[in-house]
């Protein structure tokens, strides 16, 4: 998905966030969940909190991390689901 299509996912407004040095810890209120997330999935985060969509989240990451691409849209879809299943983000049609 990430290497060819532009989706704009965002962070569910009742999630919390806070880097805690390469960490990024995240609490839903929705449901009193904390979750972790470390070193690349805490920059996804990051940029994904900051507005950007999932192209330009890509691009960022392959600059900043020495990744092969087919790798990271692999990776970073996984990521994506899991933070959709857990309620953390949503389509932001």
């Amino acid at each position: 998905m990430l290497a060819k299509d532009s989706v704009h996912m965002k962070p569910n407004p009742n999630v919390l966030f806070k880097r805690l040095g390469e960490e990024m810890v995240l609490f839903n209120l929705d449901t009193d969940h904390f979750y972790e997330l470390n070193g690349p999935a805490a920059r996804f985060w990051e940029l994904l909190s900051a507005g950007h969509d999932t192209a330009e989240v890509s691009e960022r990451m392959l600059d900043e991390y020495e990744v092969d691409r087919d790798q990271l849209a692999s990776e970073a879809d996984a990521l994506l689901a899991s933070l959709q299943q857990e309620g953390l983000v949503s389509s932001g049609e």
